[in-house]
Order: structure tokens, then C-alpha cells, then sequence
């Protein structure tokens, strides 16, 4: 979670020390801190602005992380969030209600709110945000290394599989089916990333 602010700086929050910690450090811009998302340690109102980036879908309480977020950052200023919506996503197999299976595991199991990021501006507008604006942007990916390598697409049935979502069978084919399209030059997957901002009220009373 990048929350933006800070004199002429930022902060930088995340679960654990990152690699990128020490790159700020070294441009002179020291704000990183260690902390869970549902209790930031910082007082109201304290950052001109705030960036959650690829955060709520992970979290065990979407709706906490945001009313922390929002409760550090100063009326009147914006906060943008960015999620991929994994109930947008396609992959193209032969078995399309197999392919719905796993992608399906991904949205509902694998990830704790995989499929929220649609929902993201009515929860900023039901919390009083206003100049809403939603970005849609579609990763298409054709290079199967990427889908290894970034995503671990091709894993996704065996782990299903390994959590009793799946039938190992099914895993099997899903591998085999991946591979052939791989080897035919078919393969696509696409997924599509929601970028949500807005404006917290002039007159907002931060609580907590």
C-alpha cells in the first residue's frame, strides 16, 4: 500500500521490508513503514493523498483497509485504488467450462476478494468521496512465460486440485489443454484492472 503525501515525499506501507524500501531510502526519500493495512500507524488526516495498489484483494477486511486509508488521508484530497477484477477473466482452452472452473477458483478461492475490485467506486461513494472517476484496463496475454512467470496460470488447476476444488483429472486435462494451446499459438488470457479515484469531502470528520 503506497500512501501518497508526506511533505514532498512518500510512504510506503507493505506487510514486510521490500527490495524497493531501500531504493527509496537511497533517492532520499526514507518514508517506508512495516504495518498491517487494517491498523495504520499514523494519526487522522495526515497524507495529502493515498495510492492502494493491487491491496484490497488480498486483505482479510476490504471495507477496514479503506476506512484506514481514508482515515490518514486529509479532506479534500483524492485516493486511488487498483485491483484486477478477476471475474473478467478469459483463457483460451479447448474445455471453455473447465477454463470456468479454474479461473472461478482463482476469483472465489485463491484470493480472498478477487472479484471486488468492480465495486471499488461504490465503496468509495457510499463513503462520501465525490469526482469518481473508473479507469478499465484489459491485460491480454499471449506470451505463456508471462502467465508462468508473473501469474503461475498454468499451477492454478493442481492447486485447485491440491484444495479439493477440482478433481485431479480435471487438473490434468486443464495442463494438457494449456499446453496444447501453448504449442498451436492460440493462447490468450486476459483479466481487467479497475482503477478507481476519488475526492474525500472538504468537510470530512475523520473518525478513529
Amino acid at each position: 500500500m503506497n500512501d501518497h503525501g508526506v511533505a514532498h515525499g512518500f510512504t510506503s506501507v507493505d506487510t514486510q521490508p521490500r527490495p524497493s524500501d531501500w531504493v527509496h531510502v537511497s533517492r532520499g526519500l526514507p518514508h517506508a513503514a512495516v504495518a498491517d493495512g487494517h491498523r495504520l500507524p499514523f494519526g487522522a488526516c495526515q497524507f495529502d493523498g493515498a495510492w492502494a495498489d493491487r491491496v484490497l484483494q488480498h486483505v482479510a477486511d476490504p471495507v477496514r483497509v479503506l476506512d484506514e486509508l481514508l482515515r490518514v488521508v486529509r479532506p479534500g484530497c483524492r485516493v486511488a485504488l487498483a485491483d484486477p477484477d478477476y471475474d473478467t477473466q478469459v483463457l483460451d482452452i479447448d474445455d471453455q467450462e473447465l477454463a470456468r472452473k479454474v479461473l472461478r477458483f482463482r476469483a472465489e478461492v485463491a484470493l480472498r476478494n478477487g472479484s471486488l475490485a468492480h465495486r471499488h467506486a461504490g465503496l468509495l461513494a457510499v463513503r462520501g468521496l465525490h469526482d469518481i472517476t473508473v479507469e478499465a484496463r484489459t491485460l491480454v496475454v499471449r506470451d505463456p512465460s508471462a502467465a508462468d512467470n508473473v501469474m503461475g496460470l498454468r499451477t492454478w488447476a493442481h492447486t485447485a486440485a491440491a484444495r479439493g476444488c477440482l478433481d485431479p483429472i480435471e487438473a490434468d486435462r486443464f495442463v494438457a489443454q494449456f499446453n496444447d494451446a501453448v504449442r498451436t499459438g492460440r493462447f490468450t488470457y486476459a483479466v481487467t484492472f479497475f482503477l478507481t479515484v476519488g475526492t474525500l469531502p472538504k468537510s470530512l470528520m475523520a473518525s478513529g
